[in-house]
């Protein structure tokens, strides 16, 4: 009885598991998707232009160019303000430069500045 249930299991098994020879998965482009590219460290920047500034929910909306360092297509995104002091100054139609606090919190923004 014993031999009938772990031949079964067996197979099973190596249904479920990838042949040892096989690499691993990529995309259209060939890059290797098993592997995370590093990520940046400190502060990461680029330049955008703003959409809607709510400094008192302390959030400002940016239509942002390709961020190479976190590999994001350009894009519009609101972000949350470190401090909503740093808003001061900035409006909607403002073409401007900014900095994400770091690659592991990219929805804060601790500066911005007008170009």
């Amino acid at each position: 009885m014993l031999k009938t249930l772990i031949v079964p299991i067996a197979l099973l098994a190596a249904a479920c598991s990838p042949p040892a020879s096989q690499e691993p998965a990529k995309t259209d482009a060939g890059m290797n998707m098993e592997t995370p590219a590093p990520a940046a460290a400190g502060a990461i920047t680029s330049t955008g232009t703003v959409t809607q500034v709510d400094a008192a929910a302390g959030a400002i909306t940016i239509n942002h160019e390709p961020i190479a360092a976190l590999s994001w297509p350009a894009m519009t995104m609101q972000f949350t303000v470190w401090n909503p002091a740093i808003l001061q100054g900035i409006a909607a139609g403002d073409h401007v430069s900014f900095e994400l606090k770091s690659a592991t919190e990219t929805s804060i923004v601790s500066m911005v500045q007008r170009q």
